[in-house]
Order: structure tokens, then C-alpha cells, then sequence
């Protein structure tokens, strides 16, 4: 495509005529006029002390109460990992059985999910179901 004057005046004029309703729109609007109500009272004035408590000082101590919360049960039980040295806790396994390693060990191949003997195609990468 070339570019030829008559196809960036057309280009041009497309661009400003896109534009003009969004134009229109932010400068056709005014401010809204509107008084409130008469009936409406006076909102009694708040110190600022008042307005900081709500603001600053109640949002700051709910955080503190809740990570307090959270970190309350480790900090009774103490520290019993430290960095650098074994784990000396017994293994997880996180969405195995109820009993963890001890009853994985005990079970038959096929109750943990591993193909057998008798069933030799099935599973891995050429698997059939």
C-alpha cells in the first residue's frame, strides 16, 4: 500500500471523526447544580484525632491482633527447624494416604497406583486405558 496524500487525508479525517464523539461527550457535560435537599441536617463536624483512630489507628491494631493469631501457635511450640541442619520430622506426603509413609510401605503395588506383572501395557507413556 502506498502512501499516497489522498489516502492520508482519508486516514486523517477518519482519526479526527473518531474522536469528536469523545470530545463531545467531556465537554458537552456540566458540572452537576444539584443543592441537597432541605430537609437533609447538617453533619455534625469530627475531630481529627477521631477521624485518625478510625482511619489509622483501628485498621493498624486489627493487623497486628491477626498476625499475632497466626504466629501465636509456633512462637508456644518454639522453633523446631533450623536452617542448616536435617529435618528430623517425620516425611509428609501431601495427598497420600491417612497414615503417610508408614502404611504406603505396607501396601501392594497396586493400591498405590504402580502397574504390575499381570498388567504390563498399562501406564507410563504408552499408556492404554
Amino acid at each position: 500500500m502506498t502512501n499516497h496524500p489522498s489516502t492520508i487525508a482519508v486516514r486523517r479525517a477518519a482519526r479526527a471523526l473518531a474522536l469528536v464523539p469523545a470530545i463531545l461527550v467531556t465537554f458537552a457535560t456540566g458540572s452537576a447544580f444539584a443543592e441537597a435537599p432541605e430537609q437533609w441536617e447538617d453533619n455534625p463536624s469530627v475531630s481529627p484525632l477521631y477521624v485518625i483512630m478510625v482511619l489509622v489507628v483501628i485498621p493498624v491494631a486489627l493487623f497486628a491482633l491477626i498476625c499475632l493469631l497466626v504466629y501465636l501457635p509456633s512462637m508456644k511450640k518454639g522453633q523446631r527447624y533450623q536452617p542448616g541442619l536435617a529435618w528430623r520430622n517425620e516425611p509428609e506426603w501431601f495427598g497420600g494416604p491417612r497414615d503417610g509413609v508408614v502404611e504406603a510401605a505396607g501396601a501392594r503395588p497396586a493400591a498405590v497406583g504402580t502397574a504390575t506383572d499381570t498388567e504390563p501395557d498399562r501406564g507410563g507413556a504408552s499408556g492404554r486405558w
